[in-house]
C-alpha cells in the first residue's frame, strides 16, 4: 500500500472507530450534538473548530483525552467513558494505540478553516 492509500485507510477506520465511540456524544459531524448529550453534565464541545480554541491542532493532547490520560469534565470521572480503557480491554497496546490514532486523526480531519 502507498503511503497516501495508507492515510486513506487509517482515515476510514478512524471514522469508523468515531462513528462507533465518539458520535453518541459528539455527533456524526463532530459538532457536539450527538443523542446522549441531554444526559451529559457538560454540552461535549464541538471537535470540528479545535484549532481555533488552541492555534494548531493538538494531536497528543486530543490523544490524551481519548486514552483516558486526561480528565474531562463532561465525562464524569477519568473511568467514565473514555474510551482508552475499553480499548485496553479489548486490543493489545499497539492496537490500541493505532486505534486512538486513528481516531485523532479523523478528528483532525474534520477540522473546519
Amino acid at each position: 500500500m502507498r503511503s497516501n492509500d495508507t492515510v486513506l485507510a487509517s482515515n476510514d477506520r478512524g471514522k469508523a472507530l468515531y462513528n462507533q465511540y465518539c458520535a453518541s456524544c459528539h455527533g456524526v459531524d463532530g459538532k457536539g450534538g450527538g443523542y446522549v448529550v441531554p444526559a451529559l453534565k457538560k454540552a461535549p464541545p464541538d471537535l470540528t473548530r479545535i484549532p481555533f480554541e488552541n492555534g494548531k491542532f493538538p494531536s497528543l493532547k486530543i490523544h490524551q483525552y481519548i486514552a483516558g490520560e486526561v480528565t474531562i469534565a463532561a465525562h464524569g470521572e477519568k473511568d467514565m467513558p473514555v474510551w482508552g480503557m475499553i480499548f485496553r480491554r479489548k486490543y493489545d497496546n499497539t492496537r490500541k494505540e493505532l486505534d486512538i490514532f486513528a481516531i485523532t486523526r479523523y478528528i483532525e480531519s474534520i477540522q473546519q478553516k
